[in-house]
């Protein structure tokens, strides 16, 4: 709620018009106090400002050139074949569905999965399609891309993991990553099942990342520290101690020659170590809840991204870790924190909690493009560079395709 303006104009009636005051008046101090149900009052008032805010997304135009319904309740990941022809996503409902970006149809129900869908995604190649549940719940699938196949595609792997939290595909081999609540990691080789276990320290891992040459891994935990992971040995080749973090690590990222890891955490902290051995050669500290870090993949920009769900961003230059743009400023009464961003050349693109989608021009820091559609906040979106799509999907249970403009040189 806005406090009283400090320009607010001044009364109409002038002090010197004042004049006597009428006998039957009723002062202040003679009225009887009547109390007010205060629980009542502030679920009205929260049931108004929703109601406002559902009018306001709901007058928005829908620049989405596919809708997809099928899912009951929030939709939480969503992946794109690499042909840009299907498309994948999950949910509240405990579903996982593969569909026609074209058509909307559902080509395939991915079936078995016993709590919300946290994690979809196909293979670098698009030979196969994972997906996985808060209970840990493992499917891994063999895509069939004939046309008019009407069988589900066959399981080759599947297991039980316990809790996890994230996870993603390698990306270029078939190994799939997976962290738990546990803190533990696990890599699964694709289609055999080899299974290995890289062990926690009993707190929950937030984020990771691989290294450029496919075989390190970096890890984000709870408790601020980052441990650096060979895949090959299974064993820690270094460790980023929590003193330097101290509060949870959201997000990480490596720069595109592998110059610099950045590491990032919800006190408003980015700190650059040096991937070769983990030294920390810079720490800076920001505003508060950050989430989100990119590198730019064009390593002649030198620019990175910082996305925070109070809703700044911001993009830096990466030699002198010094803020270039604010994109947006942090605002208490507006919706916009950034839930998802990626790099396109030299734009950036986030998913705000407002349900749109935002990019950026990174050189100018100037919003170059907005799409609306959704009446919900975006939870995951991705983007496919054949077709110049975008997928998103939010929590009002929808998933939308958007064609991406592609900048030209002339624009």
């Amino acid at each position: 709620m806005r406090g009283q303006e400090k320009d607010t104009p001044p009364s109409s009636t002038n002090g010197d018009e004042i004049g006597a005051v009428d006998d039957d008046v009723i002062y202040f101090d003679e009225m009887e106090e009547v109390e007010l149900d205060d629980d009542y009052d502030m679920e009205e008032l929260d049931h108004l400002i929703e109601l406002e805010r559902e009018l306001e997304l709901g007058s928005r135009e829908d620049h989405a050139q596919m809708v997809f319904d099928k899912h009951k309740g929030s939709v939480f990941c969503c992946d794109m074949h690499p042909n840009g022809k299907l498309a994948v996503s999950g949910g509240i409902d405990d579903k996982a569905y593969v569909w026609s970006i074209q058509t909307g149809q559902i080509v395939m129900d991915c079936t078995g999965h016993k709590d919300s869908v946290i994690f979809v995604g196909f293979s670098f190649d698009g030979a196969f399609l994972a997906s996985f549940d808060m209970r840990g719940v493992i499917k891994v699938w063999k895509c069939n891309l004939e046309d008019n196949q009407q069988q589900p595609w066959p399981i080759i792997f599947e297991y039980e993991a316990g809790d996890l939290s994230w996870g993603f595909w390698h990306f270029g081999a078939w190994v799939l990553i997976c962290g738990a609540v546990t803190g533990d990691i696990y890599v699964f080789k694709i289609p055999t099942g080899d299974t290995k276990v890289l062990q926690g320290h009993n707190i929950r891992t937030e984020c990771g990342k691989l290294f450029r040459d496919g075989v390190h891994l970096a890890v984000g935990y709870n408790d601020g520290t980052v441990k650096v992971w060979d895949l090959k040995s299974s064993i820690i080749w270094y460790q980023i101690p929590a003193s330097v973090h101290q509060t949870c690590v959201t997000d990480i990222d490596i720069h595109p020659e592998n110059k610099l890891m950045a590491s990032i955490s919800t006190d408003g902290k980015f700190v650059f170590t040096t991937p070769s051995n983990g030294k920390v050669v810079a720490q800076v500290q920001t505003i508060h809840n950050l989430e989100l870090v990119a590198f730019s993949p064009d390593s002649q920009l030198e620019l990175f991204a910082l996305g925070a769900l109070n809703g700044s961003l911001t993009i830096w230059d990466t030699a002198r870790q010094m803020s270039r743009h604010n994109c947006t400023e942090p605002q208490d009464d507006v919706a916009i924190g950034v839930t998802k961003m990626f790099w396109i050349k030299d734009q950036i693109a986030t998913g705000r909690l407002d349900g749109s989608v935002r990019v950026y021009d990174a050189r100018s820091g100037t919003q170059s493009l907005m799409l609306t559609g959704h009446k919900g906040e975006i939870l995951d979106m991705c983007y496919n560079p054949k077709e110049n799509l975008i997928l998103t999907v939010a929590g009002d249970g929808t998933a939308r395709v958007f064609k991406y403009a592609v900048k030209t040189e002339n624009d």
